[in-house]
Parts: structure tokens; sequence; C-alpha cells
């Protein structure tokens, strides 16, 4: 049947909802007719058989199935029809009669098989009363908010989980934005998502990671098809999510015979009156993601003259550091909006080949000042932006409601806009490179304080020093920033009270995991035995 896991170290291609919805029409003209269907329904019941508590299996607490008109409420009355044969209790609630030749067949289906339907009561019975509820109210096609009996339905859901009924989403919690992950009223908060035939982006981004829960993919025999659909001409469609494979042969290995300056100079621009712990926590991280040399260029005259806590880091005023010797520039953290600061931009952007990282206060002068704007379009190195959604939208002359409302889209704006890649920040990161996007899949809540955008600016820095194309090096640092805080919150700290400092080691953790595999791959050692006698 075609049933993965989505995992955070494996790519999965992401579909957009008319993409998903022309495989289906593909596939359904050469299959006879309602096996789509008839497949969704029995992967859901399948899933659903190995994972019901005792009281369940022994027919005493009934699965609870919600159905809307469309064609997934018509798995749902597939997935009850098989669930039921299996000898398990089942609840049908409609929502609607169906309004579909597939649903209305997956309907007189389970009715012929003695699934009791009914509609939705207008009163909640007992709230521990079902031991699994399925969300086949609405699947990708919706665009609009729920309201009036859905949104009462869906509030109720979510009461009852909160109670401590799980939450099985047909293709997608109902409520949630397919294409973008956005939420515009009550939606089903899910423990696991099964998807049909692909999944949708708005799963892992903006508010689709805290509803979709688990995500499954059940790509129900249409394999031939989903590949032709990848491998068809280009429509600037092309979405995965972010994972090693993307990155990891551009990683940077180490070698015996090297040193420092094998490993290249970065330079951390920035630090205004202030405002001289962001360039220290862009340069830390840096050193700690591998960079050979840091220095830190400080806007403000009152800066330190050294970093106690890495003594390695070479701190000078920003005027006084040759960006010439440099393989990668970060500027931005820290760097204010005076006259002081775009002139440190300004110096930045005249290095027209070096890999520049530009984040926080440098996109605040971006956006206000187009002449610089103008010279980071004209750029012949590779060009990082590395904006939050409010940052974005300034950017783009907008607001955060419109960055938000397609976060994809506006990451693709910004990426061709510029001429550069960009990460838009946030819960599922964007990455874009003007031709292709990703959204990364690592990180928790502990990333939402301050300071731990400066220290994925200093490791895309460290990383584009060392060698790595833009896009790479944006992917690997993301992607370990985000393990990095996975790693912290498992080890008790955070995510409330997770400080951007306490990122460092794990994120150097995290690389050291991938870089020593990496060389064990690569190692071939032959041993010799020998004996303890010669030979004549």
């Amino acid at each position: 049947m075609g049933s993965t896991s989505a995992c955070a170290r494996n790519a999965l291609d992401l579909w957009l909802p008319g993409t998903l919805r022309g495989v289906e029409r593909a596939a359904a003209a050469k299959l006879p007719a309602h096996t789509l269907m008839a497949r969704a329904g029995a992967a859901v019941a399948e899933w659903l058989s190995g994972r019901l508590p005792a009281l369940a299996s022994a027919g005493h607490q009934p699965v609870l199935l919600l159905a809307g008109p469309g064609n997934n409420g018509g798995d749902a009355y597939v997935a009850a029809r098989e669930l039921h044969r299996r000898g398990l209790r089942v609840d049908v609630w409609q929502l609607g009669s169906p309004s579909t030749d597939d649903a209305r067949w997956a309907h007189a289906e389970a009715l012929a098989a003695g699934v009791p339907v009914a509609p939705v009561p207008a009163i909640w019975p007992q709230r521990l009363a079902y031991a699994w509820i399925v969300d086949g109210l609405f699947g990708i096609g919706l665009t609009r908010p729920l309201e009036g009996t859905a949104a009462a339905l869906v509030e109720r859901v979510v009461d009852a989980q909160a109670q401590g009924t799980p939450v099985l989403a047909i293709d997608i919690p109902s409520g949630l934005a397919a294409a973008t992950g956005v939420v515009n009223g009550p939606v089903i908060r899910a423990d696991v998502t099964m998807a049909m035939l692909g999944a949708s982006p708005g799963l892992f981004t903006a508010t689709g990671r805290d509803v979709a829960g688990e995500v499954l993919v059940a790509t129900l025999g249409t394999d031939e098809m989903l590949a032709a659909a990848r491998s068809g001409p280009p429509d600037g469609t092309v979405i995965t999510t972010s994972a090693p494979a993307a990155f990891l042969a551009q990683l940077p290995q180490r070698h015996h015979a090297t040193h420092k300056g094998s490993y290249g100079s970065l330079a951390v621009l920035g630090g205004h009156e202030g405002m001289v712990g962001a360039p220290l926590l862009c340069a830390r991280a840096g050193l700690m993601t591998g960079a050979g040399r840091v220095y830190v260029g400080f806007v403000a005259h009152d800066a330190p003259a050294w970093d106690p806590q890495h003594p390695e880091l070479m701190l000078r005023h920003a005027e006084n550091l040759d960006l010439t010797t440099m393989q990668a520039v970060s500027v931005g953290p820290g760097l204010g909006t005076s006259a002081a600061s775009a002139a440190c931009l300004s110096r930045a952007l005249a290095l027209d080949d070096t890999p520049l990282v530009i984040d926080a206060d440098a996109l605040n002068l971006l956006a206000t000042e187009p002449a610089l704007a103008e010279r980071v379009r004209r750029r012949n190195g590779p060009t990082v932006l590395t904006p939050h959604p409010l940052e974005a939208a300034r950017l783009a002359g907008s607001d955060v409601t419109r960055i938000q409302s397609d976060r994809l889209a506006s990451a693709r704006a910004l990426a061709q806009h510029f001429g550069a890649t960009i990460v838009l920040k946030g819960s599922g990161t964007v990455i874009d490179d003007g031709t292709r996007a990703w959204i990364n899949t690592t990180g928790n809540a502990g990333l939402a304080t301050a300071g731990t955008g400066d220290v994925l600016t200093g490791a895309i820095g460290a990383l584009l020093a060392q060698g790595m194309p833009a896009t790479q090096a944006a992917l690997a640092a993301v992607w370990l920033h985000g393990r990095a805080a996975e790693r912290c919150v498992d080890a008790g700290a955070g995510p409330a009270g997770l400080t951007a400092s306490e990122l460092l080691p794990a994120m150097r953790a995290e690389l050291a995991d991938w870089l020593n595999e990496a060389a064990r791959a690569g190692r071939c050692v032959h041993a010799l035995r020998t004996t303890s006698g010669s030979s004549p």
C-alpha cells in the first residue's frame, strides 16, 4: 500500500493540492471504480486496528468516525466498514449527505455492512466513550474557515482530545489549509495524520506542525503516477522536507593534513551600542560549526576587546577589519540602523564575490534603503537572507499576516527578487533558492527566545566559509540548529527557558555525529595479521 512515516531524517516529497488532485485523476483513470477510496479506507482501518486499546479490541469501546460530504468522508465510511468487519464497534457521525460518486458508494457499502451511521448529534455523549476519533470531515480542498455545525463539532473533538481521546486525521486535520498551514478558525488537533497519495506542505509549516501530529503517508499504489508528476515539466512547485541527504555530500570533511586556514575565515559584523551580545553569539556559533578563524567587527566604539568565554574569537572595530581576507561574512546581528550601521553593511556588499549572510538589522536596512537592496540583487557571490516573518514583510513591502498566509510563496518571491537563498524562519522554516523549496522539520518551541537567530546566522556563515554552496549551507545550518534545540530539550533544558547559548555545544555535537558517520563510511582499514615466528 506504500504507507510510510514522515521522519525528520528522511526527505519527503510534498505536494500542493492541485498536483495531488491531478495524480488522483490519473490513477483513477487506470483503476476500477472506487479503488483508491477502498485502499484509503483500508489503510486507515489497518493502522487503527493495530493500535486500539484492549477494551476496543474486545468490542467494549467504539471508534468514532466523522464523515464529511466529500471524498474525505468516503474514506471514513470505508474505514468504518473495514473496522466493523474486524469485529470492532464503530459509530459514524455524518456531517451532510455524500456529495461525490465515490462517497455515495462508500456510504452505501457501509450501510450494507451494518455500520451504524447517524447525523451529528446535538449533544455530545459521554466524553471518554471512544477509543479513537477519526477525522474524515474535510480534505485538502478546503480553503474556507469552518463554521456552523462543522465548527461546533471540531470544538467538541478538541475537547474530547483534551480529556484523553486520541485523534487520527485522514489526509489533513480539518480546518488546516493544505497548501499553507494556515488556520483561520476551529481546527482538529490530530495525534496522527494519514495523508493519502502524498503529504501537503501545510502539514509541516506555520500552524501545521502544532496540529498534524505524527504524519504518515499512504501512497495507495500510485507511486508510478507520483513519479511521473515529480519528473514532469518544471512548474515551480518542487517542494520537499529538508533532511541530511540534501546537504551531507557537501558537508566539509575533516582531514589530518589540514590547518585552521583550511576551514576558512568568517567575519561577523554587527553590535551597535547595547547590542554587542548578538554578534558574539553569532561568532561563537561560527566557531562551534567549524570555521577555522572567526572575527567580530563591532559598530559600537565601546565594544569589548576580547570574549572571556571564547578568547579564540578575534574582536575588532568593524572599520578595522580587513574583509577582503575573509571566506565568508555574516552581517546584521545587533547591527542597528544608524548611518554607521548602513556604512558597515555597505562595506560587506562591496565584497562582490564573497559568500554573504544577511540577517536582522541588515535586512531592515535593505528594506528602507533601495540602493543597498539593489546592490544585493547585483552581487555575483552567494547570498543568504535569513528573515523572520516581520523582516520578510518589511523586505516585501507587506505585513506579517500576508507573509504567513503563504510562507512558501513569500519565500519564493523574496528569493527571486534578491537572487538569493532565503531562509524564512518560523515553525517549519522555509528554505528557497528561487527554483525549489524545502521545509525544515527539526526544532521546537525552545527556539522562540532571543539570540537563536544570531546562532543560526553564525552557523550558515561558518559553513559558507568552509566552502559549502549557499543553499546547502543554509539547509545544513537550519537542520542542525533545530536538532540542537531537540537535543537540549531531550536533555531536560527547555523548551521554556532554553537559551541561545545552550544551543552551541548541542549543535557541535550534532555536527560531529554526522561528520563521524561520514568518515566511518569512507574509511577502509585493513588489519595485518602476523605470527610470532618468521618465515624463511
